[in-house]
């Protein structure tokens, strides 16, 4: 034994027999720099400074690249030669002018600083998925789940951690989703228009699963979904790509991008034409988005368009079918600037316009006892947001925002006694990030809304407030979180629909909003812990708490109505790993727990206790393969087409019954010839029959190809 010890003493005195050690400091001041990474490539190792901007990493004799970076700073990058003797270094760090949505840190929530449970998805990993729906994209996201009639549907309900659930008509959505960090929701539903969705654009995904209202406001309770388009791809390309499938699928994109000095340019078009899995589940769809982006001396000004004209079907329950289709034509057009005031303080500017047309009608083969005519939604929505962002201090970053919309709805499945309801919101919010040292650092946040509801006639006008505040503290090595924990509060005001709807369903029953209805609000903690072994083999571990109050609820009464649950409280936790040895083979998975309960024993539906998804891409020199199982526990629903209920009061009490557990299979198979890949999925490769929603059968098999040429 003492010979071993003896042994592994020498050889770790003779591997290890130097150091290198250095003091880390602002040229600007000379003060010391803290939470700095520094990082040795060759060794996969590093370390951080600590309060002192001092750090120290034992290493073998060779040749290295030592790199240190640190937010506000240019990167330091020098080539060392250890030999028998210590190393120290004296690096003095150049302070850089941050820029929102150029900087490349970890996602625009590292940016933007709310980045404590921010998980980003890379466009490789989008390619591996090959979807080409919005809402089947996300629900392979951790912590998301999406439920839908079929996945070109338009009432899609996304949830993060069961922050949301379904009600017919796709209401109660607490997930901000953001385009580019616009907003993308529909006044009088809180819901985006997920057909308009450019997924052939997407360049990465980024996803903030905590309540994010102390920086969004009221619609980010449930946490952020950022869409970010390609528009800072400097690479003038031109692609082509078509494909088909099942059920007379057929789809057609183009998209061409040109740089020229300090100007990008881009445009792309995309068409699908689809029968449908299911009787009156047929879609045409139709989207092309722009892009006008210029950027000189530290200033970005970036102009984008999308539009969409979207034809869809509603097939309805299985027990009870629709015969209802809709046309809807949605625009948006955002604006941004960013530009420098003095060194080390930026200032960017945000405006939006969204605009929503929408038309129901009965379909040609409807039933002279299915009519039910037109109805017409037109909604409108104007929204400005700044943010000055600060770094010229030594160790704080601070940020101060203002942001204000207006919009409108004229909705005529609204009561008829309102008139074209109006909503003007406005919030402000700090956040600041402090470097503690040694890695650690400290978040803060605070947000205060006002939002003010009028539905018109001369009828009551309704204020919501609220503040919102987070706080989370944080530990960082080689530029990663490695721990957190982390406070947040959430708020969300009624949409529209939960207060002023007054609509006969397809199935019978009245759904009707309830002007009475109070605001929602949410605590949360969460710890987390990211393990970054190495750039092939990364583990984390969450774990969280939610306390809802005054949830917004339609409980089937009589009629239908719109109610808050008194409280309910969600306890869960996520695991992901990611390992990636070598070029060949990749394997990632996730497992998701969920337990949430309300607090008067009222059933809480459409929530699994078990999720999970284990995925495998093996690349060859033939074919390239990626196999993905996803798999849920049973969850539990609310038999509202059933006719054998009880009547307690003015109270319908339907019979509880349960969706079974399902595992569900796909296979992606690709290849590349030179400027062309080609890739053929096959989803539900069983062939099972699953619902998501009670009688909303899934498809079966489907089989879709997609050949791309790249010019």
């Amino acid at each position: 034994m003492k010979l071993a010890i003896l042994i592994f003493l020498f050889v770790s005195s003779n591997l290890y027999s130097s150091n290198v050690s250095g003091a880390i400091t602002n040229s600007s001041n000379g003060k010391s720099i803290p939470n700095a990474n520094i990082y040795i490539e060759e060794l996969e190792i590093g370390s951080v400074s600590n309060s002192y901007g001092i750090f120290k990493i034992d290493v073998p004799k060779g040749q290295y690249s030592i790199q240190i970076t640190n937010i506000g700073f240019e990167t330091f990058s020098s080539l060392i030669n250890v030999e028998n003797e210590n190393i120290f270094l004296d690096i003095s760090m150049e302070p850089v002018i941050l820029e929102l949505d150029e900087v490349s840190v970890e996602a625009l929530f590292s940016t933007r600083l709310g980045y404590e449970s921010a998980k980003i998805i890379l466009k490789s990993e989008l390619q591996e998925f090959d979807k080409e729906s919005a809402a089947d994209m996300l629900r392979m996201l951790p912590g998301v789940d999406a439920q839908y009639a079929y996945p070109d549907g338009r009432n899609v309900n996304l949830s993060i951690r069961g922050s949301s659930d379904y009600k017919p008509g796709g209401y109660n959505n607490r997930v901000l989703i953001l385009l580019d960090g616009f907003p993308m929701l529909i006044p009088n539903s809180g819901s985006p228009d997920w057909s308009s969705v450019p997924m052939e654009s997407i360049e990465r995904i980024e996803i903030d699963n905590s309540p994010a209202s102390a920086q969004y406001g009221h619609n980010s309770m449930g946490g952020v979904i950022n869409l970010i388009t390609d528009y800072n791809d400097e690479k003038s390309l031109t692609t082509l790509s078509m494909g088909g499938g099942s059920f007379s699928t057929g789809t057609t994109s183009f998209s061409k991008k040109f740089k020229s000095k300090n100007w990008n340019f881009g445009f792309n078009g995309m068409t699908k034409i689809s029968d449908g899995h299911r009787n009156n589940s047929e879609h045409q769809l139709g989207k092309i988005r722009s892009f006008l982006k210029f950027n000189r001396a530290g200033r970005t000004y970036r102009l984008s368009h999308i539009a969409s004209l979207s034809d869809i079907g509603h097939p309805g329950f299985y027990r009870s079918p629709s015969f209802r289709k809709s046309k809807r034509l949605s625009n948006y057009i955002q604006g941004y600037g960013f530009y420098p005031i003095s060194k080390g303080i930026s200032i960017s500017h945000s405006i939006y316009l969204n605009t929503f047309q929408t038309e129901y009608y009965d379909s040609e083969d409807a039933p002279e006892e299915k009519l039910e005519g037109n109805r017409l939604y037109d909604d409108i929505s104007v929204g400005l947001r700044s943010e000055m962002l600060m770094t010229k201090l030594q160790r704080w970053i601070i940020m101060l925002g203002l942001d204000s919309d207006w919009s409108k709805s004229s909705v005529t499945v609204f009561n008829p006694i309102y008139n074209d309801p109006t909503q003007v919101s406005m919030g402000s919010f700090i956040q600041s990030k402090y470097s503690i040292g040694n890695g650690w650092s400290l978040g803060m946040g605070f947000r205060y809304d006002h939002r003010i509801t009028n539905p018109g006639n001369n009828y009551k006008i309704r204020t919501y407030s609220n503040y919102s505040p987070k706080l989370n503290i944080m530990y960082k090595i080689r530029d990663r979180r490695a721990f957190t924990i982390s406070y947040n509060e959430g708020f969300r005001a009624p949409s529209l629909s939960e207060l002023y709807l007054q609509h006969i369903s397809s199935y019978g029953l009245i759904q009707q909003g309830n002007p009475d209805i109070l605001p929602e609000r949410v605590k949360s903690i969460e710890m987390s812990y990211e393990h970054p072994h190495s750039d092939s083999w990364i583990w984390s571990i969450s774990t969280f708490y939610n306390q809802y109050k005054n949830m917004i609820d339609f409980v089937y009464t009589l009629p239908v109505r719109s109610v808050n649950r008194k409280g309910v409280f969600g306890l869960g936790l996520e695991y992901q790993f990611k390992f990636k040895p070598n070029q060949l083979l990749g394997i990632q998975g996730q497992y998701n727990y969920l337990n949430m309960k309300d607090e008067e024993g009222i059933p809480v539906l459409y929530r699994s206790k078990h999720r999970g998804q284990l995925s495998m891409s093996l690349n060859t020199k033939i074919i390239n393969c990626f196999l993905l199982a996803r798999y849920w526990s049973e969850q539990y629903y609310e038999d509202f087409l059933s006719h054998e209920y009880d009547l307690i009061g003015d109270k319908i009490i339907f019979p509880i019954k349960k969706l079974p557990m399902q595992v569900i299979p796909e296979i992606v198979l690709s290849r590349k010839f030179n400027t062309l890949d080609l890739s053929v999925r096959i989803s539900n490769l069983f062939n099972k029959k699953y619902e998501l929603i009670q009688d909303y059968p899934m498809p079966g098999r489907v089989l879709n190809g997609k050949i791309t040429k790249s010019l």
